[in-house]
């Protein structure tokens, strides 16, 4: 079997491994053209291995790089991720809608044009706020 290269055989280092060991009991020869590895050779699986472990590494740099990036824009009062579609008003407008007790909650979340799930995570969320200022004070 021919591979472009050893990262498209798996997400991890882990996952490289298995599947050539897979290949290597079922007898399929493995070569990777980036690389230029033959896994028929003794030297060709012990290089492959290094390279499986330095991309591993890499992956685990870039995670490391990610996060700390993430970090310094929450510190910068910057919010990482998807937007939130339930703005503080939106929010307010649903817990005085839902505290008048005449809409159904289906009927709230057509008029805000958010799932339920959504809706019931923003109204916890006021909850839990309260309940913690609540304790506080």
């Amino acid at each position: 079997m021919v591979v472009v290269a050893l990262d498209r055989l798996g997400r991890s280092l882990a996952g490289i491994v298995r599947t050539v060991e897979t290949l290597r009991e079922r007898r399929i020869m493995l070569r990777s053209l980036r690389e230029g590895i033959d896994y028929s050779t003794p030297v060709g699986r012990m290089v492959a291995g290094i390279f499986a472990s330095l991309a591993g590494y890499e992956r685990e740099l870039i995670h490391e790089r990610a996060a700390v990036a993430r970090q310094a824009a929450r510190a910068r009062g910057k919010r990482t991720g998807r937007p939130r579609v339930l703005t503080a008003d939106r929010v307010r407008l649903a817990q005085r809608m839902r505290e008048a007790g005449e809409p159904p909650v289906s009927v709230i979340c057509t008029a805000l044009k958010v799932a339920r799930s959504t809706l019931y995570r923003a109204l916890g969320d006021v909850e839990r706020d309260t309940t913690e200022l609540t304790a506080v004070c």
